[in-house]
């Protein structure tokens, strides 16, 4: 499950909004693809708690979420 803490607005692209946010997830495996959260594209700088270890991920401009204390790359993409 994904909640959104807080998203501040970029811009918009191809009718949706473009958007840096902070989200909580409860897994890793929750975390979202750059279109993953519904109407919005997620912007470079998104960062997401994941509750069930307590690990804080960084969204790349690559569409892979880092974690920020082990460097772990995690990839939406390859899940879908």
């Amino acid at each position: 499950m994904i909640t959104i803490l807080k998203e501040r607005f970029r811009s918009f692209e191809e009718g949706r909004s473009v958007v840096t946010a902070e989200i909580a997830v409860d897994a890793k495996t929750d975390l979202p693809a750059a279109d993953g959260i519904g109407g919005r594209i997620l912007s470079q700088g998104s960062i997401a708690w994941e509750i069930s270890t307590g690990a804080l991920f960084g969204f790349g401009s690559d569409g892979k979420w880092v974690d920020q204390s082990s460097g772990e790359v995690y990839d939406p993409a390859e899940e879908a």
